[in-house]
C-alpha cells in the first residue's frame, strides 16, 4: 500500500474476509459462492481506489473462470457418457460391467481429474488471496 493510497477501514476488511471465507465454504457447497459472487460485486464499489479492491477483483475472476472451467469440462463429460447412458444401465442391469466402452471410462477418469485440477486452482487461488490480505497487500 502506498503512503497516498487511502487506508481502508476494519469494517471493510472484514468484509473481504467474510467474501474470502464464503469462496472458501464454496468449495463444498455452491451456494456460499452464489452469495460471495453476489457480495463482491456490491462491495467493490465501496472500496474503490484501495488495495481492497484488487481483492474482490481476484474473487470474481477467480470465480468466472472457474465455472467456465468447470462448465467446459463438465460438458464434455456429458458429450461422452449421456449418450451412452442407455447401454451403461443396460450393461450394468446385466452385470455385465466390463464391456463398458473404454471412452466413457477415459471420459469419467479424465473429467473427474479436469475438475480436480479446476478445484485445486480455485484452492491456490484463495490460499494466495488470503495470505497477501493479511499482509496487507493487493491481491496479485
Amino acid at each position: 500500500m502506498s503512503a497516498t493510497e487511502p487506508v481502508p477501514s476494519s469494517r471493510e476488511f472484514t468484509f473481504v474476509g467474510i467474501a474470502y471465507g464464503l469462496h472458501v465454504t464454496g468449495l463444498f457447497l455452491i451456494w456460499p459462492a452464489l452469495v460471495g459472487i453476489v457480495l463482491d460485486y456490491v462491495k467493490r464499489g465501496d472500496v474503490e481506489g484501495t488495495m481492497l479492491e484488487s481483492h474482490y477483483t481476484w474473487l470474481i475472476r477467480t470465480f468466472w473462470w472457474s465455472v467456465l472451467w468447470g462448465s467446459a469440462i463438465l460438458a464434455g463429460m456429458l458429450t461422452v457418457i449421456v449418450p451412452n447412458a442407455l447401454l451403461i444401465a443396460d450393461l450394468a442391469r446385466a452385470g455385465n460391467y466390463l464391456a463398458i466402452p473404454w471412452s466413457i471410462i477415459l471420459a469419467a477418469v479424465l473429467g473427474g481429474i479436469g475438475l480436480s485440477v479446476v478445484w485445486f486452482w480455485v484452492v491456490y487461488r484463495l490460499v494466495r488471496g488470503v495470505l497477501r490480505l493479511s499482509d496487507g497487500r493487493p491481491a496479485p
